[in-house]
């Protein structure tokens, strides 16, 4: 098979591939479609090796991004509640109710990115 050839065929695979990771198809199915389209053991390994990489940078991202809103949160509502607290006003609301969705986004956050 000439090199063009391969390249198109590792492309089609991995569009394939993509799309089943895309639909949270586990890694041993995945590999289990791909073995029924090619023999190639070394190109599946590769395929597989990407689309971990892929899925694992993706759900980084969206950590990050949780954990950016849980700080916010944490944030926001120690400054309301200090505020509150200075003013002599009732505070335990506002306490409570931003401290637990903080927490819940940060630990949301670190699940997605460590695990």
């Amino acid at each position: 098979m000439n090199q063009s050839a391969k390249e198109e065929q590792w492309e089609n695979l991995y569009v394939f591939a993509k799309h089943l990771a895309d639909a949270n198809k586990s890694f041993d199915e995945i590999e289990r479609q791909l073995k029924c389209k090619t023999d190639d053991p070394m190109m599946i390994a590769e395929m597989l090796t990407q689309i971990k990489k892929v899925r694992h940078a993706v759900k980084t991202k969206n950590g990050v991004v949780k954990l950016g809103f849980g700080a916010m949160f944490l944030l926001l509502g120690f400054i309301i509640t200090v505020f509150n607290f200075h003013a002599n006003q009732s505070f335990t609301m506002v306490m409570y109710s931003f401290t637990t969705i903080g927490l819940i986004l940060l630990f949301w956050g670190l699940y997605d990115i460590i695990g």
